[in-house]
């Protein structure tokens, strides 16, 4: 018998070794492809598009409608090609640019947005100077997301310009309310309801070239999102008759609320999930480690999918998001006086939700847990998870164009955990994919929202590349 189970557990092991052995990079080999273009013009451009201050706002009052209609006259003029081939019409903010292929029914959508958020004290320089430096392009809205838009349209009025002609129709969707949530994509997307058109595939922001995606992996990795996660903004409010703080009641709202806050955050029904676009970037990139434990991990997620899980709740931040819905509580707000009892008091929370759930199903859980009729749940806004896009021929074609750009990155889809308005766009298509053309930093990551927001000057470049490579396919 002890031999036995000596046996079963040499064999055990064995398994696992193989496993890991068998777990090889999968690559699919691109040569480089390279354009000729002008890159003076390129960078020219791009500055002359950081200078329009296209700032969208919460408050709708402050928007500056001439700035973004002398935005789109800018366009106009620069890309002249462009507007002769194409049609042109506006949905709300949104510019939606019609170009005809051989093949109208299945169009490839390209989409950006030109509206950024505001400043605010603290810039080095002018954040709206489009300072063009040695290295790099200056001002808001250089990486976020004004990049995309720019290489999207020269490498298109370039291709025009030398009489190419395209299988797929062509839709440019250009949002100009993205930062506030707004309805610019929403209308083009009914727009393209209305028509019946089912899109080949859609490309917007999203996923990146990051370096250290994974432990061991000393390559740079493109991350290609196939989904995002949802969110829901909910207000907890509590109400009561105030009054003054030298005769509180047993419970007050905070008291309330705080009791609510404490059910929340230690309830353990956010559990860990492994969704398929985090198990296929599981499967992409951790072949890639240097290290045999990781690739052991991984290439066993049967076996180890629960120390990996508490792996992501020891370290948090990113990886932890991947695997669950997440819950941060953001604002809270009682009493304006602090010897005055609050009639009234709130707390706000923002859930990110992965696929496979949904708003309706968190309320109630919401609800479940805090199991206090005292206290109202108000939800502020909703967009629920999007659907899983394929990763077939289609996506192919995004991982083509990446590796003809970038030949010595790993391409990988992805959950991209934060929004975008692509995710309008799952409802008329089974292919839209999240990626921005740019080889970023954590410093450049944390540059967006935030001070002297700057693009090198070879992410410029490289972005009108993938543009090109990706409209050579199309």
């Amino acid at each position: 018998m002890p031999y036995i189970i000596i046996g079963f557990f040499v064999l055990f092991f064995l398994i696992l070794f193989i496993r890991t052995l068998l777990s090889k990079p999968n690559m699919h080999h691109e040569e480089k492809k390279s354009w000729t273009i002008d890159e003076m013009r390129a960078y020219q451009s791009l500055s002359e598009m950081i200078q329009f201050p296209t700032i969208s706002y919460q408050d709708i009052e402050k928007r500056d409608e001439k700035v973004f209609e002398a935005f789109r006259l800018y366009l106009q003029k620069r890309y002249p090609f462009i507007h002769q081939h194409a049609t042109l019409s506006m949905h709300g903010q949104g510019m939606l640019f019609h170009i005809k292929g051989e093949f109208e029914h299945e169009p490839i959508v390209l989409m950006s947005h030109y509206d950024v958020v505001p400043v605010e004290e603290g810039w080095k320089d002018d954040p709206f100077s489009g300072k063009i430096s040695d290295t790099t392009i200056y001002g808001r809205g250089a990486l976020d997301t004004k990049h995309s838009l720019h290489a999207i349209l020269e490498a298109l009025e370039w291709m025009l310009q030398k009489k190419k002609t395209f299988h797929h129709d062509l839709y440019l969707a250009f949002g100009g309310d993205e930062e506030t949530y707004g309805s610019s994509q929403i209308a083009i997307v009914e727009a393209l309801k209305e028509k019946k058109i089912k899109p080949y595939l859609v490309l917007d922001e999203g996923g990146a070239i990051v370096s250290n995606i994974f432990p061991g992996v000393e390559k740079k990795a493109a991350v290609v999102g196939i989904a995002e996660k949802g969110f829901l903004n909910i207000e907890l409010k509590v109400k009561s008759r105030g009054g003054h703080a030298s005769t509180p009641p047993k419970d007050s709202p905070l008291s309330i609320l705080a009791t609510s806050i404490q059910r929340l955050h230690h309830h353990p029904s956010f559990r860990l999930k492994l969704t398929p676009p985090v198990k296929a970037l599981f499967e992409r990139v951790s072949p890639h480690s240097t290290s045999f434990f990781i690739r052991l991990l991984f290439a066993n997620l049967w076996l180890f999918l629960p120390f990996i899980k508490l792996m992501a709740k020891m370290t948090g931040g990113e990886l932890l998001s991947l695997f669950k819905t997440t819950q941060a509580f953001t604002m809270m707000h009682g009493s304006d006086v602090i010897n005055v009892l609050p009639s009234e008091a709130s707390v706000g929370i923002n859930y990110r939700l992965i696929p496979g759930e949904t708003s309706t199903m968190l309320i109630k859980r919401i609800q479940r847990i805090i199991k206090d009729d005292r206290v109202e749940i108000v939800v502020q806004e909703v967009s629920e998870p999007s659907t899983i896009s394929k990763v077939d021929e289609r996506y192919q074609m995004i991982e083509k164009s990446i590796q003809q750009t970038w030949p010595d990155v790993i391409v990988s889809p992805y959950l991209m955990i934060a929004t975008s308005d692509s995710r309008r766009y799952h409802a008329i298509c089974d292919h839209v994919y999240k990626f921005s053309p740019m080889d970023v930093s954590s410093k450049d990551l944390a540059k967006i929202h935030g001070f002297d927001e700057d693009i090198s000057k070879e992410n410029v470049t490289n972005g009108i590349q993938f543009y090109l490579n990706l409209l050579d396919q199309c």
